[in-house]
């Protein structure tokens, strides 16, 4: 009588212990080509989705003493889902600004996402607006991109991203030397170049320009790192002597409500329920001290003048709630 026997990893690679056969066997699948998936495109756009922020990165290098022409910009990005319906199924609107001011926009783009089962790879098309400015506040506004039309966009030919799935990550690039234009100020060809890393929690990008010998032109060897962000709701309290000494009632306390702050280093000002400045401002920043090498929320009071900390608390970098109580000011902010 036949019997049947399971093929076990020990029959791949002979002579092992089965753990390490099985160690093998994964290894030896990741590099076989991969097919790419609806349930794969989901799965990295679920990543893909949301906010980012590379402060910790610049205060770092600030920190270490780096000059400030050599620091990575700082840089806020919005990536958020778009109903597009001429464009694409799977399209983001992109909008990246400089430091903390959401008007210093740098780049705005249409991104549309599609499955290349030939290359086995998410591919990423990455339009420009015709009019920019009539689409620059279309993360608040969506419906304005509800009629946009392929004419409205262009797209340079051979500057699309190949994202492929890497184990713990997704890997993204470009074809080699297929993204170029001509500069008529360096009288050459300027050939761009995108290697990208995305995680459930972070994006890192790394843009460079290179000539026709390699030499490159602009961008940093290090890539900027970029955190995805988490928004926090809150209020605060100030003392009114602490801001308007000529006050009838030095003590009264006024409320601040309505706080919004992400958790990457955005500040936002302490402006009381009737509107008067407080000369105060509150940072929430996710922070590692290098004394410590421990990561931590940092809740900061700022003087809006100088921009220098009056005083801050601290807690564990996932915590949902945050709070200081200075006796003459007070906040408390809530992850949403």
């Amino acid at each position: 009588m036949s019997t049947t026997r399971m093929i076990s990893n020990t029959d791949f690679f002979p002579g092992r212990s089965a753990a390490a056969g099985r160690r093998a066997l994964f290894a030896a699948l990741l590099a076989l080509p991969m097919s790419v998936q609806g349930q794969d495109l989901e799965h990295f756009l679920s990543w893909f989705a949301g906010e980012y922020d590379n402060n910790e990165q610049v205060w770092q290098q600030s920190e270490d003493g780096v000059a400030p022409e050599n620091r990575h910009e700082h840089i806020h990005h919005i990536f958020i889902a778009a109903a597009a319906p001429a464009i694409g199924e799977h399209t983001f609107f992109i909008k990246q600004y400089l430091g903390r001011d959401y008007e210093d926009v740098y780049r705005q783009r249409l991104y549309n996402f599609s499955v290349n089962e030939d290359r086995g790879a998410i591919e990423l098309a990455i339009h420009s607006f015709n009019d920019e400015e009539k689409y620059r506040n279309a993360d608040r506004e969506p419906a304005l991109l509800a009629d946009l039309r392929p004419e409205d966009l262009r797209n340079v030919s051979g500057c699309n991203v190949y994202w492929r799935f890497a184990g713990d990550h997704y890997a993204g690039e470009m074809d080699d030397k297929a993204c170029f234009y001509y500069s008529e100020a360096m009288e050459q060809n300027v050939y761009i170049t995108d290697s990208l890393r995305l995680t459930a929690d972070e994006i890192w990008i790394g843009d460079k320009a290179f000539d026709e010998d390699g030499n490159m032109l602009f961008g940093r060897e290090e890539p900027h790192r970029n955190r995805k962000v988490r928004q926090f709701s809150g209020w605060g309290a100030v003392r009114r002597g602490n801001f308007d000494p000529d006050a009838d009632d030095l003590d009264e306390m006024l409320l601040a409500p309505d706080l919004r702050l992400h958790n990457e280093g955005q500040i936002a000002p302490l402006v009381t329920i009737e509107g008067d400045a407080t000369g105060y401002s509150v940072e929430l920043a996710r922070l590692t001290y290098q004394n410590t090498r421990v990561a931590v929320l940092k809740l900061g009071i700022l003087d809006s003048e100088t921009g220098e900390t009056v005083a801050y608390s601290w807690a564990n970098p996932g915590a949902e709630r945050i709070g200081i109580n200075l006796g003459w000011l007070q906040v408390g902010m809530t992850a949403d």
